[in-house]
Parts: C-alpha cells; structure tokens; sequence
C-alpha cells in the first residue's frame, strides 16, 4: 500500500509516504547534517533500536530495508537536511556509512557555496 500525504510547511512540502511498514513523516526544515543525528533518524523512521544503526550495518541484510524503502528514507532525509543527492549516488548507497557520507559531501559543498 502506497499512500502519499502532501503538507505546506512554510513554503516547503512534505511527503508523507507509508510502504514496507516504514512511515515517513516530520515538519520540514533544514538541521544540522551530522552522522549521529543521520543514525538516530534511520532508527527512528525504521522503527529499530540505535544500536543497529552502525557503519556497517547494510540496509537490506542487516535492517531489512528493500530499493523503495531506501529510497524514500533518502528522500526523507533530504527533507529534514534541506540537502538533496544527486539520482547517480543514490545506487551507490548500500550500508549506513555510504549515506552519511553523501550527506556529509552535500553539506559541504552547500557550505562552500554559501
């Protein structure tokens, strides 16, 4: 089941997306872009305990989180950074570590532009 939700928050949307058990849903507003607050949203919007949420873990052995999934976490951490990932380095992304990472480097060349 597939359910899309649109919300305006200040100008900014927000997708509400519900497939694969995984519920994806927060206000809209850029945060700081740091690995441990990367880790305790992926536990959270997984529904699973922090400590699984390591470098290594691999999303689909290790936290059980097929393509979709994986994707619309993407997109939701998108939105809670204000930060945005090139379509090409979303494949690439297969572990904890691979995601931070993006992250980490989008940050980064936001902050060099600014």
């Amino acid at each position: 089941m597939l359910e899309c939700h649109w919300e305006n928050f200040g100008g900014r949307f927000m997708t509400t997306i519900s497939t694969d058990g995984v519920y994806l849903g927060r206000a809209v507003q850029p945060r700081v872009c740091n690995s441990d607050n990367i880790r305790a949203l992926i536990a959270e919007q997984l529904g699973v305990d922090i400590k699984r949420v390591v470098d290594q873990s691999h999303f689909a052995r290790d936290l059980r989180v097929g393509w979709l999934a994986r994707l619309e976490l993407v997109i939701f951490v998108e939105d809670w950074t204000g930060l945005e990932l090139d379509d090409d380095d979303i494949e690439q992304i297969s572990v904890v570590s691979d995601l931070i990472r993006l992250f980490e480097n989008a940050e980064e060349k936001r902050n060099a532009l600014n």
